[in-house]
């Protein structure tokens, strides 16, 4: 008998992300944890349920991290480290569960906008989070 269902397990997974983006993630962020968030992220667009418009945007996110670690342009690091991609996962496995109220019964555009603003202010706090550790830490 497991423990953990599927989506406890994919969100324990995206909490370890997180958490390895706060801790270790302190000065920047690796070539290797790109290439590791990409493997991972193309896992979860595999695992779960979107709309065709937000996939597509998503394929870009994913084929931009691509070029970005294979033409090595470290200042757009970052946006494919565990702090954003961890925030991007934990939105849409919370969204693929619909436990975003306010999601129900709008349109492609409306529902990828509010994603976004979501992803964007999950980033923002895990970001915070990070700046207060980095600081209380030496």
């Amino acid at each position: 008998m497991p423990l953990l269902n599927s989506y406890q397990a994919a969100l324990g997974g995206v909490i370890v992300i997180l958490v390895f983006g706060i801790v270790v993630e302190k000065h920047y962020v690796s070539r290797s944890t790109v290439f590791y968030n990409i493997l991972s992220f193309i896992l979860l667009l595999a695992s779960i349920r979107i709309s065709s418009l937000l996939l597509i945007a998503l394929i870009a996110y994913l084929v931009l991290g691509i070029v970005v670690m294979k033409l090595h342009i470290r200042i757009l690091f970052p946006a494919f480290g565990a702090r954003a991609y961890g925030s991007l996962a934990l939105v849409l496995l919370l969204q693929g569960r619909m436990f975003i109220p306010g999601l129900e019964g709008r349109g492609y555009y409306e529902t990828f906008g509010l994603l976004l603003l979501l992803w964007i202010f999950t980033t923002a706090i895990v970001h915070l989070i990070g700046h207060i550790y980095k600081r209380s830490t030496w």
